[in-house]
């Protein structure tokens, strides 16, 4: 099975595409530094929090460090995060939304993954973010083989075209939060057993 057939399967399996509606770009750079280490729900309910009471980054560089802690206390590592929250807000509010891959970067906080949501998400640009779902399941496929994100990245970016990059990351994040998930993934319902490394190494 190619690639596409891939994504052609997991979007039958969800239901859905992974349809690219532009998002604010601050608040999913904000929302990805919330997701780090943490669980979707807890980034989730954390960024509901946060955007109730500071919906902009005007309002957010004033907040105290402490208010921002305790609105994203669910996330974990809650004091750092807060601190670098600020930190970009403030920056934010005097200079604008970074654009670029290099200059999202160079903000506390910011990796790969990060960067190229934004890009992709707010911008159209196209990326590839590899969080721990995309991570995993490229893995678990045999698309790739790969110890960490980054590889995954550079490896996903030799094997995926990249009219499909956009949606890689929008359908693999729901198959993993849904069907092939990090424990007890449910591979009785999964479309790919036939072609899954994971799974037929389990059976054997």
């Amino acid at each position: 099975m190619d690639v596409e057939s891939i994504i052609k399967n997991v979007r039958m399996m969800l239901g859905e595409r992974g349809s690219l509606k532009l998002k604010d770009p601050f608040k999913v750079l904000i929302t990805t530094v919330l997701s780090q280490r943490t669980r979707d729900e807890n980034t989730s309910n954390a960024a509901k929090e946060l955007f109730k009471k500071y919906d902009a980054p005007e309002k957010l560089s004033k907040a105290s460090v402490a208010d921002i802690a305790s609105l994203i206390k669910k996330t974990g590592f809650y004091k750092v995060k807060a601190k670098r929250i600020k930190f970009i807000a403030k920056h934010v509010a005097l200079h604008g939304m970074p654009k670029k891959f290099e200059d999202l970067m160079k903000l506390p906080g910011v990796g790969r993954k990060t960067a190229n949501c934004v890009l992709a998400y707010c911008y159209g640009v196209p990326a590839i973010p590899v969080d721990t779902h995309v991570h995993r399941i490229s893995n678990r496929l045999g698309l790739v083989n790969t110890k960490r994100p980054e590889e995954t990245e550079n490896a996903l970016k030799n094997v995926l075209p990249k009219k499909c990059w956009l949606e890689f990351n929008l359908l693999f994040v729901k198959f993993g939060q849904k069907i092939c998930r990090p424990i007890n993934p449910l591979c009785n319902k999964c479309l790919l057993k036939g072609v899954c490394k994971y799974y037929n190494s389990i059976r054997n």
